[in-house]
């Protein structure tokens, strides 16, 4: 393991897992883009590997994987834990996500350090009782626990109102939104041809497209009921769906395949990592979600000059502001209505309204802005533990 290097600033991110998702890829370009020079980053995972570990170890960045799947594994975890945190001696201890947020004040305690916590919260909480039974308990820990955190970064204003409701520490809350690589996520006409091709489509196929991983509070059921509104009216649209668990595997993918009016038209990629060139080649982009913080998808598909169709929960309308149309969630009339309004646009229109949005995240969410305000914390924080 990398001793520590007096000369920069040691960071230990401690997330839940690695698998593709928007907290993971947030973290994966704050890392791509951190001043090495200045900060010595290093990762703890507290399960297993996942696609975005690989990925941050082609930095140069170290992850250590503690594999806590049971209780059992759990507790050699922790130990692990308090192990890894002492030979690294870090300046600042960030927690991803509840887990992530909970291990973090964890390894904290154990190694007897006030080092500098900051937490993520990276959701809204709509309604706790909607969570699963064992992260609801986390969640609530945390609201308790939450005056321990010198900082509790929540990427949308929606979230930070959310968990203060509940009992998490309003004088340690800020915001700190996602940040995109306009330079990866870009217009780009070849991409738009390449999915056609790969999809056996014509040229001047319409694309309407649902990056997102499988989970009921994404809304892929209500996209689905709205794809199948919009293909009984319309014969020049496709669907196109990726991310994990998006597949033939999916009972709710495979009974609306049957649907007559989405056969050959529903198009399932599964986890994919080519996102960026997937996005592009989208005429339209939905995020029809149920619960948000801030969406990395909106994002994306704004990068990209893609029009979207969201739904009105945590900080998206906020986000996509002029850049397509808002609706309310769990109502797949109204998603249709917005998703066949902006097809109805003329094709100049659609691509003003797409650069509108791209302008907006150069504007207000680039990933160098949004690094640069992490670091400009560490930098703080390590200066106030030093004083």
């Amino acid at each position: 393991m990398p001793t520590a290097n007096a000369n920069r600033i040691v960071v230990v991110h401690v997330i839940t897992g690695l698998n593709v998702g928007g907290a993971e890829r947030m973290l994966w370009k704050l890392l791509a883009h951190a001043d090495r020079e200045r900060f010595d980053m290093r990762v703890v995972c507290l399960i297993g590997d996942g696609p975005v570990a690989d990925d941050i170890r082609a930095l140069g960045i170290p992850v250590l994987c503690l594999g806590a799947r049971s209780p059992a594994s759990g507790l050699k975890a922790v130990g692990r834990l308090r192990k890894y945190l002492l030979a690294a001696r870090p300046d600042i201890v960030q927690g991803w996500m509840y887990h992530g947020n909970f291990a973090a004040w964890v390894g904290r305690w154990l190694i007897g350090r006030r080092v500098p916590l900051i937490w993520g919260v990276r959701q809204s909480l709509y309604d706790i009782n909607k969570e699963k039974p064992g992260t609801a308990k986390i969640i609530r820990m945390c609201a308790w626990l939450s005056g321990a955190a010198t900082k509790i970064l929540y990427n949308s204003q929606t979230a930070r109102q959310h968990h203060e409701n509940i009992g998490y520490a309003p004088e340690c809350g800020d915001w700190l939104p996602n940040g995109f690589d306009t330079d990866v996520f870009r217009p780009e006409p070849a991409a738009r041809t390449a999915l056609r091709e790969e999809l056996g489509l014509q040229p001047q196929a319409v694309l309407v497209g649902m990056v997102a991983r499988y989970d009921p509070m994404k809304g892929h059921a209500n996209f689905l009921k709205a794809a199948q509104l919009l293909a009984e009216r319309r014969n020049d649209v496709h669907f196109v769906l990726a991310g994990r668990g998006v597949d033939s595997q999916n009972r709710l993918f495979v009974d609306a395949e049957r649907s007559s009016a989405l056969q050959g038209r529903l198009h399932l990629l599964g986890e994919r990592q080519d996102i960026a060139s997937i996005t592009a080649a989208l005429d339209i982009a939905v995020t029809p979600s149920v619960s948000e913080g801030f969406a990395n998808a909106i994002g994306e598909a704004m990068s990209c000059a893609v029009p979207c169709v969201v739904t009105d929960v945590g900080d998206s309308a906020a986000v996509l502001g002029d850049g397509g149309r808002v609706v309310v969630a769990e109502d797949s009339q109204t998603l249709a209505a917005a998703i066949g309004e902006l097809l109805d646009l003329a094709p100049e229109r659609r691509q003003a309204i797409g650069m509108q949005a791209r302008q907006r995240v150069l504007e207000q969410f680039s990933i160098q802005a949004v690094a640069q305000r992490y670091q400009d914390l560490y930098r703080s924080l390590a200066a106030a533990e030093d004083a």
